[in-house]
């Protein structure tokens, strides 16, 4: 099976390695789209600080936004493990993906067993104008009792939530709301969960509910990302340039910028001349007018690549380490089906050696 093409044409690895470095290297302006697990991830990022590129998540709107509610507002956050064990009362706040189901429903399996040991009870916050959210079983199995009010979104009902828990008027009332009260004053440690989904003007109003809370007690906000590799990513980045993707290396040093250094932008108006593609799920690139290198986990050449290499996924072709919002943290993967496919890691850092001044990258 062919690993490797230059256009249209199988080719060795080693040649096709050699191909995209004479590209890189006449490049003035190369950017790089990222979906990879750490390894992967350090290795591009690294590779674009040496040819002085920019970097994105191949999902880098969302990412992007899930950034910016951090970055924005700002949040108390906890880890799951932390929810599993000291919370008796987890409060859904708007819609959670389906991805994350699994880890309510295997929280609503278990009772907390440090601090506070009451049996775990369950609320949910929603606004009357979401979506509607393919939460059927998760309800019909968490049975939350639900916190709202007729014709308020989701920033409305926090709004009145807020003002009715620190006893300030308010026009209308929410369902429920006693409820709450009565298993807030029951409760140790309770846990608002929610996700990437939520807009700013939604999380600030979380996050300023959580801290009123605070002053006469212990509250957090669980954050469930709405992928976790994208997450991993914009870790991964943090800790080796201080900021998340859409980070670019112009001048040397790295500068994030979420609207200069939007990659994908960047090739629909031609402000790069050079894409480097590196997906370990295989997602397609979208058609360009630039040149470009794909790294991909795919059987065939990519269409309108100069050059193709397909690549492991880490975790089935491979071992390798990525985020899991089920733990709050990094976890080491083992390969469930070992092939031969290269790592990303490795290709990146073959590619490094052919490069003028033939070093590794650091890391």
């Amino acid at each position: 099976m062919s690993v490797a093409w230059i256009g249209s044409q199988p080719v060795s690895l080693m040649d096709a390695i050699q191909n995209v470095a004479k590209l890189l290297v006449s490049s003035r302006c190369p950017v790089f789209t990222i979906d990879a697990d750490v390894h992967g991830t350090r290795s591009a990022i690294a590779l674009a600080e040496r040819v002085g590129g920019a970097f994105d998540h191949i999902h880098g709107d969302t990412l992007a936004r899930e950034v910016a509610l951090f970055a924005d507002q700002g949040a108390m956050i906890t880890t799951p493990g932390e929810t599993r064990r000291r919370s008796s009362l987890v409060v859904l706040v708007g819609d959670i993906p389906v991805a994350h189901h699994e880890l309510l429903l295997h929280l609503a399996g278990s009772n907390p067993d440090l601090g506070d040991r009451n049996k775990r009870v369950w609320f949910h916050v929603e606004g009357a104008l979401e979506p509607p959210s393919d939460a059927g079983r998760l309800h019909r199995k968490l049975r939350p009792v639900a916190i709202g009010g007729e014709g308020l979104g989701l920033s409305g009902v926090l709004a009145a939530l807020r003002a009715d828990l620190l006893g300030r008027n308010q026009t209308g009332s929410l369902a429920n709301v006693d409820r709450l009260k009565s298993a807030l004053g029951k409760s140790r440690f309770p846990v608002f969960v929610f996700s990437g989904a939520m807009n700013s003007p939604d999380l600030a109003m979380l996050q300023g509910l959580v801290a009123d809370l605070n002053k006469q007690g212990r509250a957090s906000s669980l954050f469930l990302p709405t992928d976790d590799d994208a997450w991993g990513t914009a870790l991964t980045s943090l800790w080796m340039t201080g900021f998340p993707p859409r980070t670019g290396f112009s001048d040397s040093l790295p500068s994030y910028d979420p609207v200069r250094w939007d990659t994908q932008r960047m090739v629909r108006d031609k402000e790069a001349d050079l894409h480097v593609w590196v997906s370990a799920r295989g997602t397609m690139p979208p058609k360009g007018r630039i040149g470009l290198v794909s790294l991909s986990r795919t059987e065939k050449r990519t269409e309108g690549a100069a050059v193709t290499i397909s690549v492991g996924r880490a975790g089935v072709d491979h071992d390798g380490v990525a985020f899991s919002s089920r733990i709050g943290t990094f976890h080491s993967l083992t390969a469930s089906a070992p092939s031969e496919l290269p790592s990303i890691a490795s290709v990146l850092q073959q590619l490094a050696l052919v490069f003028p001044g033939r070093m590794g990258l650091p890391c």
